[in-house]
């Protein structure tokens, strides 16, 4: 998988013509990904660069992604095969609202998952994933950004001399049970978080919104047998995604990071960036340093899958 990205963005980078109309360029792109401790790697990743983005628009559109799966690797495939075709193809996109073009995809994700449930296989109901997406539109300068769980993007900009990062933001936000306005959600639908060990949990789960595992949402969530009626019961796990927008300025360098929880559970944000432009500085192309962050992640016992992409995106007049 990762091989299949490095030659897209190979083939991307070698025949790229910088315009001089649009607002910024990327640079440089790649992704990484470790197994780690687990059994098996359920981490997708995807990287769809502006000639391969399946849309009808002239504008040159870049989409990442990183779905971290759990339960198995089921749901978090079926996303990385399909979301970036459905958003792409939403009217919503057409009209330029982004933002409701994701949500509405993400919904109809769930939608196509369900089918697979009552036709296929039982495995969509304990199957989920995370999401964390970002939209690039190079010609306008626009990054959309979109999250479920606790996968997530991370925005810094760069010295247009030295190269050294500043202004670092998370562009996400973590969908945790314990979070107050996702308990009280939770629990207005009729579902309980629970303390385990030390960790708050929706179930078997230590996120409060994800796509996938339809055992916590209707129809499927109104099978099992609650303490409350069915009928008052709602989706215990939401696929209402956050979304944020930010405008990439044209005099300014920018660094990209999409994260699983496998490497920010290992280092803060600041610490991670600062290390991303090392490498950087040192030469490194922007897939060695992804690879690097995901390898260094998942080395030590018992650890997460690990995936990170790492984008390097500068302004027309930087």
């Amino acid at each position: 998988m990762v091989l299949a990205h490095r030659a897209l963005r190979d083939k991307f980078f070698k025949d790229r013509v910088v315009s001089p109309t649009d607002a910024a360029t990327l640079f440089g792109a790649g992704a990484g990904q470790a197994q780690g401790g687990r059994q098996y790697q359920e981490d997708r990743c995807t990287l769809i660069f502006p000639e391969q983005f399946p849309s009808k628009t002239k504008e040159k559109i870049a989409f990442f992604a990183i779905y971290d799966g759990h339960g198995s690797e089921l749901v978090s495939d079926h996303v990385h095969q399909t979301l970036h075709h459905i958003i792409a193809h939403r009217p919503e996109f057409e009209r330029e609202d982004w933002a409701g073009a994701i949500k509405a995809a993400l919904a109809e994700e769930d939608q196509m998952l369900l089918d697979r449930f009552k036709n296929e296989t039982a495995e969509p109901a304990i199957s989920g994933s995370t999401v964390a997406v970002c939209c690039i539109n190079l010609t306008q300068g626009e990054l959309v950004v979109s999250n479920l769980g606790d996968s997530h993007v991370i925005l810094a900009e760069r010295d247009p001399k030295t190269e050294h990062p500043y202004h670092v933001r998370r562009l996400t936000e973590a969908h945790k049970p314990e979070v107050p306005s996702e308990k009280a959600r939770i629990e207005e639908a009729g579902g309980e978080v629970i303390n385990r060990s030390g960790t708050h949990r929706l179930g078997s789960l230590n996120m409060s919104r994800a796509v996938g595992d339809l055992q916590y949402k209707n129809p499927v969530n109104t099978l099992a047998e609650q303490s409350v009626q069915s009928e008052s019961r709602g989706n215990f796990l939401s696929n209402d995604p956050y979304t944020s927008r930010r405008t990439l300025h044209t005099d300014r360098r920018y660094l990209l990071l999409v994260v699983s929880d496998g490497v920010t559970d290992r280092v803060d944000d600041a610490n991670l960036v600062k290390h991303v432009m090392k490498l950087s500085m040192r030469g490194k192309p922007a897939s060695e340093i992804a690879q690097e962050i995901a390898t260094n992640s998942a080395s030590r016992p018992q650890s997460d899958n690990a995936s990170c992409i790492v984008a390097m995106i500068d302004g027309r007049e930087s």
